[in-house]
């Protein structure tokens, strides 16, 4: 009875994640979120600068669904760039979703391409600590392991599917023209 009981089980939830897989990123949708963005360039200045000046920004960095409500804010800021972005092909549902996966996987190829300067940083910082006179040993190696589990955290939430990733790597250069 046991035995069919987690039969069951594993069927369902194998069949619940497959109903929840994510269809991978089209060429089509990649070129339409860098168009988007493009476009969007004077509005995003404008509510960065907003959101400054007012202190609502939202800074979590180790929030995994940060790059998606960020990409909602821009969707909701005014009349002409929700234009934008519907005129692109996009929803509210479909904006946020899609430019955040797109943004995740150009953050994951920018973090495996700068992967040597983060660890020679690492190492630098962590070089620093232990030549700290006024420091205990226990006191650096605490510091020190924050360090590691901070930036463990942010490559585990920064890491895109390998698909995502695949699909993206061709428009690298024209991402990062449209994020600058």
């Amino acid at each position: 009875m046991l035995k069919k009981v987690l039969l069951i089980i594993t069927l369902i939830l194998s069949l619940a994640s497959v109903s929840y897989a994510v269809s991978p990123l089209t060429s089509d949708e990649i070129e339409r979120v860098i168009t988007t963005m493009e476009q969007l360039d004077p509005y995003m200045d404008q509510m960065d600068k907003e959101m400054n000046e007012s202190g609502a920004q939202h800074n979590d960095i180790f929030d995994p669904e940060m790059m998606k409500k960020e990409c909602a804010l821009i969707y909701g800021y005014n009349a002409n760039a929700k234009k934008i972005i519907e005129d692109n092909g996009f929803t509210a549902q479909t904006w946020p979703d899609t430019s955040s996966r797109v943004l995740k996987a150009f953050v994951s190829i920018a973090m495996e391409q700068q992967q040597a300067d983060g660890t020679d940083n690492m190492n630098a910082a962590i070089a620093q600590i232990d030549s700290d006179p006024n420091m205990s040993p226990e006191q650096k190696d605490a510091i020190k392991q924050q360090m590691k589990a901070v930036m463990k955290a942010a490559e585990s939430m920064m890491q895109a599917p390998k698909a995502d990733i695949d699909a993206v790597r061709p428009y690298f250069d024209k991402l990062t023209a449209a994020v600058d």
